[in-house]
């Protein structure tokens, strides 16, 4: 049996128009609005280096000095003579 003609307007899986173009511009606007809403939050935040008041900033000192004692090299004797 033959296979019965299809008009190509017919055959196709999907209509054209504008709902899918429609909601890619809907989620593309929301994106955007949301890119904009995180970067004035972020813009608004104190910086987490600012202290608060009554807080010191400074820190302890470090001490690189070097270790005072004796240098031991390998090889060298260590034993008490």
């Amino acid at each position: 049996m033959p296979e019965p003609k299809l008009n190509p307007q017919d055959a196709r899986q999907g209509e054209k128009g504008t709902p899918v173009l429609r909601i890619l511009l809907v989620a593309l606007a929301l994106c955007a609005v949301i890119f904009i809403g995180l970067g004035i939050y972020g813009w608004v935040l104190p910086d987490a280096d600012m202290a608060v008041e009554g807080e010191s900033t400074t820190t302890a000192p470090v001490d690189n000095a070097e270790p005072t004692g004796t240098n031991v090299t390998p090889g060298e004797d260590t034993t008490a003579q």
